[in-house]
């Protein structure tokens, strides 16, 4: 069962990537051939017909490769390693957060609890929390409504960071992420390099909480 199960995650891997590599040299040809289309209505259209379908092939082999994140066996890929938390935060948030302010987003951050203080660690995969992260801030530049205040709450308390995003969603996103394997990705992900990942719908806004474990600075003896 552990070796079908395995080999099945590789099979899905591996198609995913063979998918992406022709469709990444697809759209390069596509994006020449709308530069010389200008003012041949019908060939444009062709050419526009073409681009949505590759963009829906690359979604679906998208969705292929967080299939495999989500109910594969991923604890091979996990590798947790020290990381300073102050900076970990820095790289991961700091510029999501810039570039949904540039995309005209109200992002709010309020700082509750503990103070972190400078040399306390957290134990994580980066590139797996990363993927997390990566998921949420994807999910609120097609879901949020730009016109609520995005809120981003980072809570300490004993040792652990509960890390909050809230944003009222918009109108005209009735059946988006109906599979949800994004959001279940991010759960598995998070049991496994977190304390938790967790989401749910209040009302008219969604809330997501990532959890973790975080260590204060070693004090040093006198």
């Amino acid at each position: 069962e552990q070796e079908a199960r395995e080999a099945n995650t590789e099979l899905i891997t591996s198609i995913s990537h063979d998918i992406r590599t022709p469709l990444t040299v697809l759209m390069g040809y596509i994006e020449m051939m709308k530069e010389h289309a200008e003012g041949d209505m019908l060939m444009q259209s062709y050419i526009d017909a073409s681009e949505s379908t590759a963009l829906r092939l690359k979604q679906l082999s998208d969705d292929m490769f967080k299939y495999s994140l989500a109910f594969g066996d991923t604890k091979k890929s996990v590798k947790l390693e020290e990381y300073d938390f102050i900076t970990l935060y820095e790289q991961i948030f700091a510029e999501h957060i810039l570039l949904l302010r540039e995309t005209g987003y109200d992002i709010r951050t309020l700082a509750t609890g503990d103070e972190v203080k400078e040399g306390t660690t957290v134990y994580t995969d980066a590139p797996n929390l990363m993927r997390i992260v990566d998921n949420i801030f994807s999910n609120l530049k097609k879901y949020a409504d730009k016109s609520h205040p995005i809120t981003i709450t980072t809570h300490a308390e004993n040792s652990v960071m509960a890390l909050e995003c809230r944003n009222k969603i918009r109108i005209d996103t009735e059946g988006a992420e109906s599979n949800g394997i994004g959001l279940k990705t991010c759960v598995r992900l998070g049991s496994l390099v977190a304390k938790k990942f967790e989401y749910s719908v209040d009302g008219d806004f969604f809330v997501c909480r990532l959890v973790l474990d975080i260590k204060p600075p070693r004090e040093i003896a006198e």
